[in-house]
């Protein structure tokens, strides 16, 4: 993007962002292009790999193309190797793949509980090599392409193909075409190449409906961070500082209690924790540890440039870089452990850090339907929050948000007040853009506001959109037609007969017998959000609840036969089964 272009971007803030399609300018091929895939997938992080492995799964074939030397995203290539979120039956599919995949090379569920912030932490190279295993054999079958290290610079419309530019990392330029296009890279490039209507930063109130969001919409964006993965040796000594070092190292005070001239949390905006709870916070397997702190250490700012100018982009990299390895040596010398070093096998990078920065937040698809906090939050006292027919994926994290403004003194100081996120259901709405019937939408650059993408944003729902993602583009390829919302209940069975959730039901995993009968009922809205997150299949079914399943299922006008009341000692899971017997199979 040329400074003149951008300039007109940043002037507009306070209303979406968009991009006129793409233009190019001379042929990149002679003739027209024929079609070497059913997608292509511009991003192989936690949401692409995942559609690209259910698409080739079900049949179709996927291009994917990765801008780093990793697949796996914030996964893998970004270091963020404690999985939030989603924990037992609300993370079926691919991401209670890879959970039973690190448990088995770990030796057990017990042994990915390292640290406090996660039950599932392991290596980066782990992840990786587990993500490698489910591409082989369909990368073996001809239906999976990747090519890392390998940048989108266009894409454009022929008819009803869309078609990819790529430049390798020796230079040379190809060009991939596919009946859909994924845009599921870390930044919204793709989104933005496609010329689809985009947003970054804040909403305003007006906008979205949401209490919470400020007056007017504005560019504050969620920081990122370049993790780091450290590894304690211990005898190591601490190095010498310069005094520009030690100057720098002066915005990392009160990161821990072990350095803070004013422990207030109230004037700090935050609890302080001691040495021992920062260091066991993200702790890993084999004495190592995920380096992502909130609190005055390694999150970095974003602002709009970092999106919009890929040239500012790399210098902005550059710089986030240096001040996560600033914070390691601060670990170091000023905290006085000198035993916590950078690990040296984990990542292909001269320094020892990742490929990739974790990004929080992305440029976000701007739709007729955009997920905000009235569908992640309960209503009244339900434990839910309201019910999506057309769900495709859960997520049940809190709305969280970094900003450095955050932990400002409070006369200067970014004050965000957010509602407490219950369990939710994420529709397919999110993942269609209006102006483009070939394109899907991934990563974090769903439709979806600002604050809530502090949930959306986490891998396992990041993973769970993913795969569905793959089930519409297969779905189209095997109708020859471009993807629709149209093929949400085919999809859903799909995603069902996977182990993918579309109903938190903690209690229930994938291999649980009771999991597709439960997905099923609440597919059609025989369960809904009074019901509790553990579906406590063992209990005594109790009459009011019964009553409520029985008279939901008679009005659904789906039952293939009369709908009795439970027999005498029915158990919850008992008349479950018997309500989705009598649904019968696939409504």
């Amino acid at each position: 993007m040329n400074r003149r272009s951008f300039l007109s971007l940043a002037s507009g803030a306070g209303a979406a962002l968009s991009v006129a399609p793409v233009t190019v300018v001379g042929p990149w091929w002679s003739g027209r292009p024929t079609a070497d895939a059913d997608l292509v997938i511009y991003g192989g992080g936690a949401g692409g790999v995942c559609a690209a492995i259910k698409a080739a799964r079900m049949g179709a074939t996927a291009t994917v193309i990765e801008p780093s030397p990793w697949i796996g995203g914030m996964l893998t290539a970004a270091g963020v190797s404690a999985l939030d979120g989603n924990k037992y039956g609300a993370g079926g599919g691919i991401v209670h793949e890879f959970r039973e995949a690190l448990a088995a090379h770990y030796g057990g569920y017990d042994n990915l509980f390292t640290g406090w912030i996660s039950l599932y932490g392991y290596e980066p190279h782990v992840g990786l090599a587990i993500l490698e295993q489910m591409a082989a054999p369909l990368a073996e079958a001809g239906r999976l392409a990747i090519h890392r290290e390998t940048e989108a610079e266009a894409v454009t419309r022929d008819g009803e193909l869309r078609v990819v530019r790529v430049r390798q990392r020796d230079g040379t330029t190809e060009r991939h075409a596919a009946g859909v296009f994924v845009a599921a890279d870390e930044y919204g490039d793709g989104l933005a190449m496609m010329g689809l209507p985009y947003r970054l930063g804040r909403e305003a109130r007006d906008e979205t409906g949401e209490a919470s969001a400020p007056e007017t919409a504005d560019l504050r964006i969620q920081d990122y961070t370049y993790c780091a993965t450290l590894v304690r040796q211990p005898g190591a000594t601490a190095p010498a500082l310069s005094d520009v070092e030690r100057a720098y190292h002066a915005r990392f005070e009160c990161s821990t209690t072990e350095d803070c001239s004013t422990p207030d949390a109230d004037f700090l905006n935050h609890g302080l924790h001691d040495w021992e709870s920062f260091i066991s916070y993200a702790a890993l397997p084999n004495h190592k540890v995920l380096l992502n702190w909130p609190h005055h250490a390694n999150d970095f700012p974003a602002p709009l440039a970092f999106y919009e100018d890929r040239f500012y982009r790399q210098q902005h990299l550059a710089a986030s870089r240096l001040h996560t390895l600033q914070f390691i040596r601060y670990m170091q010398t000023t905290l006085g452990h000198p035993e916590w070093q950078i690990a040296t096998d984990e990542y292909p990078t001269a320094d020892h850090l990742p490929p990739i920065p974790y990004l929080r937040e992305a440029r976000r698809l701007v739709n007729d339907r955009v997920l905000t906090t009235a569908d992640v939050t309960a209503r009244g006292d339900h434990p839910r929050a309201p019910f999506q027919p057309r769900s495709i994926a859960v997520g049940d994290y809190f709305l969280d948000h970094h900003h450095a403004e955050h932990h400002l003194p409070p006369d200067r100081r970014l004050v965000e007040d957010f509602p407490d996120a219950a369990p939710y259901q994420i529709p397919a709405d999110v993942l269609f853009p209006r102006e483009d019937d070939r394109t899907l939408v991934g990563e974090k650059s769903i439709a979806v506001t600002h604050i809530v993408n502090g949930s959306t944003r986490l891998q396992p729902p990041v993973m769970l959109m993913g795969q569905a993602i793959g089930a519409f583009a297969a779905l189209a390829a095997q109708r020859n037609r471009a993807p629709s919302l149209g093929d949400t209940p085919a999809v859903q069975q799909a995603l069902i007969a996977s182990g993918v959730p579309l109903y938190i039901a903690y209690d229930l995993t994938p291999d649980h017998d009771l999991f597709a009968p439960v997905q099923q009922l609440a597919r059609v809205g025989i369960l809904g959000p009074e019901d509790p997150t553990d579906i406590a299949p063992d209990d005594p079914v109790d009459v009011p609840t019964a009553a409520r399943w029985r008279r939901r299922a008679i009005d659904t006008g789906l039952m293939q036969g009369p709908v009795a009341e439970p027999s005498a000692g029915a158990t919850r899971g008992d008349y479950l089964r018997d309500l989705a017997e009598a649904l019968g199979p696939e409504p």
